[in-house]
């Protein structure tokens, strides 16, 4: 169950990585609890890579000249065997081939979905999912995501 505790060790822990950009904010995540907590909900997740991935001095794929993407990818697929373990499940992984409306440079999209927003925040709370981390910091450059409710439940058309 999520609770002040919850989000007060999500920060914590954020803020021991450096709390970047990528990351969400107290106030983006407490927001997370304002509304209805039972999904399904997809988070699109709108990804920029670096060049070269950026681990901290030391980690031991610092130097090995993975791209951005080749170190977001590591992070992916601990992430993606978090969301499945709470019977969530990968909705899109694309590539953008090109912008048609918008000015944003965006290289992947991706889609999770999720039962709840407790099983969101009990991911973030997760061990090995924080251990992961230092792959997504390595590798993304920006990001944008969005906590979105589905409209209809299959395809149309």
């Amino acid at each position: 169950m999520i609770n002040d505790s919850n989000i007060d060790s999500i920060v914590n822990m954020l803020s021991q990585h450096g709390q970047l950009p990528i990351d969400p904010t107290e106030e983006q995540l407490r927001g997370l609890l304002s509304g209805p907590l039972e999904g399904p909900f997809h988070f699109v997740n709108l990804l920029k890579f670096k060049v070269q991935a950026s681990y901290p001095e030391g980690h031991e794929l610092a130097g090995a000249s993975l791209s951005g993407a080749e170190a977001y990818d590591q992070y992916g697929a601990v992430a993606l065997a978090q969301v499945t373990k709470r019977g969530g499940r990968l909705m899109t992984l694309n590539d953008v081939e090109r912008t048609v409306i918008g000015g944003a440079v965006w290289e992947r999209i991706a889609t999770m979905e999720y039962q709840s927003i407790n099983a969101f925040i009990d991911m973030l709370l997760d061990p090995e999912y924080q251990a992961a981390l230092v792959h997504r910091n390595a590798g993304l450059e920006a990001t944008e995501v969005y906590a979105s409710r589905p409209l209809i439940a299959e395809p149309l058309g």
